[in-house]
């Protein structure tokens, strides 16, 4: 029994189940199961929001046993991006906050700062832009300073969206094109094809139509080289959007049914 395996035992189980399983491996009952909890919620967050909520419950059950601020640390994150992605957003902030300063208390700003990008995001979905890009830009600082070249893309395509629901597309332009580059850096294919989407998009709302055409082409590209199937179908849905722009009405159709199909 490893911890990556103890994790996905623990998830699915009831509180009596859990208890059990945490006397029998009181050995691996440490800090490292709960980052093998994390990846764990991580890996299923998408696909199956449920499950990923059963993972925090396990967290909480861990942090009850394993009395280290760390571990309190990574089941207050978990349980912060659980409650966001159920809409309560104060509680989620609430959540991120004590997790940071539990992270800054160990000395791991790395992971402070990570939980900052976790609150930019709940603070965006509260229409709470000015305070969102005040904490984008201080966990950006921290990243580039650990020359953190994923986690600095990561933030500054986040900063970039929020400039973008502002209508400041040139500002989100910017923040895209260095996003790149450090996706670039990373050689990262799902991040560069996400990026070259959220750059054509902006591109197409500032009526640079060729531009646009030529990166959504290049992220599709990537995109189907990398097997990433939702990212191709939402880069195809945008190519759909364009050519409805420019009045191509053929070439729209075919793009969204493209869309439609995976």
């Amino acid at each position: 029994m490893n911890r990556a395996q103890l994790a996905e035992l623990l998830t699915p189980a009831d509180d009596a189940e859990r208890r059990k399983l945490l006397a029998q491996y009181a050995e691996l009952a440490d800090v490292s199961l709960a980052w093998a909890l994390k990846s764990h919620y991580d890996a299923i967050e998408s696909s199956d929001p449920a499950q990923a909520a059963q993972v925090s419950t396990a967290l909480s059950a861990l942090s009850q046993i394993a009395t280290h601020t760390e571990v309190n640390a990574i089941a207050n994150w978990t349980e912060g991006l659980v409650v966001l992605d159920a809409g309560q957003i104060e509680d989620a902030i609430a959540y991120l906050d004590v997790a940071e300063a539990q992270f800054a208390q160990t000395n791991q700003a790395l992971w402070a700062a990570n939980t900052q990008v976790s609150k930019l995001r709940a603070l965006a979905m509260s229409g709470h832009y000015d305070d969102a890009l005040d904490c984008g830009e201080k966990a950006r600082a921290v990243f580039q300073s650990h020359d953190d070249f994923l986690a600095t893309g990561k933030i500054e395509q986040n900063l970039g969206n929020i400039h973008f629901m502002c209508d400041r597309y040139l500002d989100a332009e910017h923040l895209y094109r260095q996003a790149r580059t450090h996706f670039e850096i990373t050689g990262d294919p799902k991040q560069l094809a996400q990026i070259d989407n959220c750059l054509a998009t902006t591109l197409t709302s500032q009526h640079r139509f060729h531009e646009a055409d030529a990166i959504y082409e290049q992220a599709r590209t990537r995109a189907e080289a990398a097997g990433l199937e939702v990212t191709q179908a939402e880069i195809e849905t945008n190519q759909g959007c364009l050519a409805l722009f420019q009045g191509h009405f053929d070439r729209a159709l075919d793009y969204l049914e493209r869309s439609r199909r995976r």
